[in-house]
């Protein structure tokens, strides 16, 4: 590698959410992170068999990714795989929930704007998707909850009007409601 390349190296930690293949061989992978929030960067050749990103490049993987600074999108040179979520990847409706949080990330969030609290928030949900002792019928509950704390990080406060005290079915409707009305995103999982 020269200097100059060395030099502008940077890295980010992030989930991956979405993969896009891209001319004949590249990936544009898009990830969450703390520090630019909705990211995309280009993982050159990693579809092709003998690649050296093709096993960080899984989605829902959790991972520190090397890249350098590039016009378009940053290009990333190596991955180190924090967490790769065995148990949402093993199981259907694990992945589903996983599925459900990438397709609101991509639809609610704009690239580049970084949130630390969005950030404990993904990677919470990511967390406690992968519990192994996580029951089958407390799954939605934690999709509910979670869409809760996104409505409320994207400034619809508890003390707001169209909040007041609920549980139970009253809060996942006002919820469902508040999702749908605000992002045009339906929770039926």
């Amino acid at each position: 590698l020269s200097y100059a390349i060395l030099f502008s190296m940077k890295s980010v930690e992030g989930i991956i959410l979405k993969k896009t293949p891209r001319r004949e061989a590249d990936v544009i992978v898009t990830l969450y992170t703390r520090e630019h929030g909705l990211m995309e960067l280009v993982a050159k050749s990693a579809r092709k068999q003998e690649a050296k990103l093709k096993a960080g490049l899984d989605l829902f993987n959790h991972v520190e990714v090397f890249y350098v600074p590039a016009r378009r999108w940053p290009i990333a040179t190596d991955f180190k795989i924090k967490n790769d979520f065995k148990w949402v990847k093993n199981e259907i409706k694990r992945l589903k929930l996983a599925s459900f949080l990438a397709y609101v990330m991509n639809r609610v969030f704009e690239p580049g704007l970084a949130d630390p609290a969005v950030w404990h928030s993904v990677l919470n949900y990511f967390n406690t998707i992968n519990r192994s002792d996580l029951a089958r019928e407390n799954m939605r509950d934690v999709v509910y909850l979670w869409c809760h704390d996104i409505l409320v990080l994207n400034g619809l406060d508890p003390k707001s009007p169209d909040f007041k005290p609920m549980a139970g079915a009253e809060l996942k409707k006002k919820t469902q409601d508040l999702f749908l009305h605000h992002f045009g995103i339906a929770i039926d999982l």
